[in-house]
């Protein structure tokens, strides 16, 4: 079997790197940094309290954010094209706390055409139980609007 490093993802642009989920630009986002795996992509993120839901609990519409960027990040990564996410089903099964590492993480199962079918998860980092699912079909972006995927780099 293949051996394969894990790897950050990194993009090199001319534009704003602003987007809310893996932009460095933008002051408000959450600065996630990706990095490929064998079999798709993973991210640590702590959720700072004030992104929480319930006191101590990571808000709902931050761990869709999550496990959509992660998804994305998967097409980029594997199928070396942008995205946008045309359905995404979110399934949360038990609470995540903040101010905690979590690793999310995701892959590609399916391509049609320009779409794909990818599933996600989040748990506590250290821990094998899964918290919040996903599942998203994604539609791969026209070449003349997708920005270029320029390098990685090994970690």
């Amino acid at each position: 079997m293949e051996s394969f490093e894990r790897r950050e993802i990194v993009f090199e642009r001319d534009g704003p790197r602003t987007c809310f989920g893996c932009g460095d630009e933008n002051p408000s986002g959450l600065g996630l940094r990706f990095h490929e795996t064998a079999d798709g992509v993973e991210v640590e993120y702590t959720v700072p309290a004030h992104l929480g839901g319930a006191p101590g609990v990571v808000h709902g519409g931050i761990q869709a954010t999550l496990l959509d960027e992660a998804l994305c990040m998967a097409a980029y990564a594997k199928e070396g094209t942008p995205v946008v996410t045309g359905e995404l089903t979110v399934r949360y099964e038990r609470p995540l706390p903040t101010d905690v590492p979590l690793l999310v993480r995701s892959r590609i199962t399916e391509r049609r055409g320009r779409s794909f079918f990818a599933v996600a998860e989040i748990q506590v980092d250290g821990t094998d139980e899964v918290a919040t699912r996903a599942r998203a079909r994604l539609f791969a972006m026209p070449p003349e609007a997708a920005p270029p995927k320029t390098s990685e780099s090994a970690v």
